[in-house]
């Protein structure tokens, strides 16, 4: 494991000489160059339908078929992901900005503007996106202010339109690739 990060490994396994993070802004500001498909996170609890636009989602395997999101422990749906158990991953299709902005926003009543359907569960999920995956949650874990939520795939879908991109806190369309 020579040359990872110039740390020496301990004989515990645990890495010595940890370095300090790198500062916030300049991790933002890199982060910019990672391009994402954009994507609503939705759930229901209690009745109540909840949603936020994400791009921290990521395939974790295929066998079985697993994924996870990154959900700020702050953010009005974290709480109810955590008690549902259940989310569905949305992924927008490129006319789909302003269903994008709508749930980045912080108004209330998010669902009321936006044609969706029920799954099964009783998570929303929201039509004309170029993919849905509905997960069931498998694990947790916190790492700093938000929590990585392991799902376990249980329904999808895709539609043959090209997914919304977010590139240096810009919307771009994909359809140009």
């Amino acid at each position: 494991m020579e040359g990872l990060l110039n740390n020496e490994i301990s004989a515990s396994g645990g890495l010595i000489g940890l370095r300090e993070p790198v500062d916030t802004n300049k991790f933002r500001q890199v982060m910019r160059k990672l391009a994402g498909s954009v994507t609503v996170i939705t759930t229901e609890n209690g009745g109540q339908l909840y949603g936020f636009t994400a791009t921290a989602v990521c395939s974790v395997c295929a066998e079985p078929p697993t994924l996870l999101i990154v959900v700020n422990r702050s953010a009005r749906t974290h709480p109810h992901i955590w008690r549902k158990g259940a989310f569905a991953v949305n992924v927008l299709a490129d006319n789909q900005k302003d269903v994008a902005e709508h749930f980045a926003s912080k108004g209330d009543c998010q669902f009321s503007a936006v044609a969706y359907s029920r799954m099964e569960s009783g998570v929303p999920v929201i039509q004309g996106a170029a993919a849905y995956i509905e997960c069931e949650v498998e694990q947790t874990y916190d790492v700093g202010t938000h929590t990585i939520f392991i799902g376990r795939i249980v329904e999808t879908g895709a539609e043959e339109d090209t997914p919304l991109i977010y590139y240096d806190a810009r919307y771009a369309r994909a359809s140009s690739l």
